[in-house]
């Protein structure tokens, strides 16, 4: 697998945190792009361990990563979507934790927010 730093997905992420007014502060996550990966997901969030942060950086709690050979497929608003549901899975708190599929911030998310993508996607 190959790994690389997704810009465009942190600058979409940005604006999507200000437009949900997500509340997340998004200098404690990396967004990454891997390729190769033999998964079924789009898109995935993971938190670092303790043990990971105290080694690597203390400020870096969670990992967005996007796999390029299917997220790259998506139109402007399908990936405006997908960062927006791995956004929630984050809680506002950031404390280390993750929000499953059973959070009530996904029960919004049933109905995919397509006036609101739209716009976001004109300012890209």
């Amino acid at each position: 697998m190959k790994f690389e730093y997704a810009e465009d997905v942190r600058k979409l992420a940005e604006i999507i945190n200000e437009k949900f007014n997500l509340g997340l502060d998004l200098t404690k996550v990396i967004f990454i792009r891997s390729q190769g990966s033999k998964t079924r997901a789009i898109a995935r969030t993971l938190m670092l361990p303790s043990q990971w942060r105290f080694v690597l950086s203390p400020n870096i709690l969670y990992i967005i990563e996007v796999i390029s050979e299917k997220y790259d497929k998506l139109s402007c608003e399908e990936k405006a979507y997908v960062t927006l549901h791995e956004l929630t899975h984050i809680p506002r708190t950031m404390k280390g934790g993750l929000r499953n599929h059973s959070h009530s911030q996904f029960k919004k998310l049933k109905k995919p927010p397509y006036k609101e993508l739209k716009e976001i996607c004109k300012h890209i």
